[in-house]
């Protein structure tokens, strides 16, 4: 193990015992809302070892930002009456912002900023209320007497979650808006979770485009129109199934139809179908004539939508097989790919290629 993930583990150990500590501290003292509020941080930094399948990792400074409010709250005295409460406000509320962009990335609801910051604050606001009502019952069970006060005491706590929401749902909506460039927070935990936020399809195309073509990515402006002539060109669309049949034949890759070489974004419009379904089923239907119907299960085609127009994704699987393209004469022609180009074998080259690709490994 490496002296700094030692270091690590070992801080992260530190602050969930101080935590605790922490909790048995405001238990004995009554501190309610410092109990609470770092019971619920404690269980916060427990989730990444009880969902363990998403395999969610909590970026450090996050860590050092909880220690550090840990052990304030255990000298401020009464101030971390006002300083407790409005920073779960502030926490829950950017948990709510978080599941937003949860299910906006996984284009389950659209884009409203407005909308997603109101559902932020009300989440924070409804989880700081159940948290009171969770503290009152604990009371009863703990046999502590019900003071008169104790209906300004909740009310005040509620109305300082209500401020930290508040600033979590101001904040959330000005780094929405472009006003607030907090990305390097996000990115420090996108970097550790990759997998957690989906991107949405224009994220993932816009990267994709950024890194030019290669040995497992290219670009077709068209499928079967010449952009000089403006006419059809059946030798337009064999190039598309160059790519393809090359793609499988080694080691996987996508086409994107309707990008320049040059990685501008052209759309699908230039062919001249009658809609999208049109272009797919037309796409569909010269793969299975000139590559294959057996071999679809390999090839997964789908539109998207990236600045008003459609682009068609082709994503190959490398295939445990063989793959030849039928010509116009009807021959059969063996493609792979070689850096960001399609090369052709034939005679001993192809059947050197075949016996170490596909029959070694049989």
């Amino acid at each position: 193990m490496k002296k700094t993930s030692f270091i690590e583990n070992y801080l992260s150990l530190a602050i969930k015992l101080v935590l605790i500590l922490s909790i048995l501290n405001a238990i004995q003292n009554q501190f309610w809302h410092i109990m609470s509020t770092n019971l619920f941080l404690l269980i916060l930094l427990f989730v990444p070892q009880i969902i363990k399948k998403y395999e969610i990792k909590i970026p450090k400074i996050f860590e050092w930002a909880l220690l550090i409010f840990v052990i304030l709250t255990l000298f401020i005295g009464k101030i971390s009456g006002i300083i407790a409460p409005i920073f779960f406000g502030i926490a829950i509320a950017f948990i709510g912002l978080l599941i937003s962009a949860i299910l906006y990335s996984s284009n389950q609801i659209k884009k409203n900023t407005f909308l997603i910051t109101l559902f932020s604050f009300n989440f924070a606001v409804s989880f700081g209320a159940l948290l009171e009502l969770l503290k009152f019952f604990l009371k009863i069970l703990a046999g502590h007497s019900l003071s008169g006060d104790l209906y300004s005491y909740t009310m005040r706590n509620i109305l300082f979650v209500i401020t930290g929401a508040i600033i979590a749902a101001m904040i959330g909506l000005g780094y929405m808006n472009g006003y607030l460039k907090i990305r390097k927070i996000a990115k420090a935990f996108i970097k550790l979770n990759p997998n957690f936020l989906k991107k949405t399809h224009q994220e993932e195309l816009t990267e994709l485009i950024s890194k030019g073509e290669n040995e497992k990515l290219e670009f077709k402006s068209t499928l079967r129109t010449n952009l000089h002539t403006k006419e059809f060109d059946k030798k337009i669309e064999y190039t598309i199934l160059k790519t393809i049949v090359s793609f499988l034949n080694t080691n996987g890759g996508t086409l994107l139809i309707g990008i320049s070489n040059k990685g501008e974004i052209l759309g699908i419009q230039a062919d001249k179908f009658e809609n999208e379904d049109k272009f797919a089923l037309h796409l569909t239907n010269i793969i299975k004539e000139k590559i294959g119907k057996k071999n679809l299960h390999l090839i997964n085609l789908r539109l998207l939508k990236i600045k008003d127009k459609f682009i068609m994704r082709v994503d190959c699987k490398e295939s445990s097989k063989e793959i030849f393209l039928k010509s116009s004469t009807g021959d059969e022609e063996f493609y792979i790919r070689v850096g960001p180009s399609n090369s052709q074998l034939v005679g001993s080259e192809l059947i050197e290629y075949v016996n170490k690709k596909f029959k070694n490994k049989k």
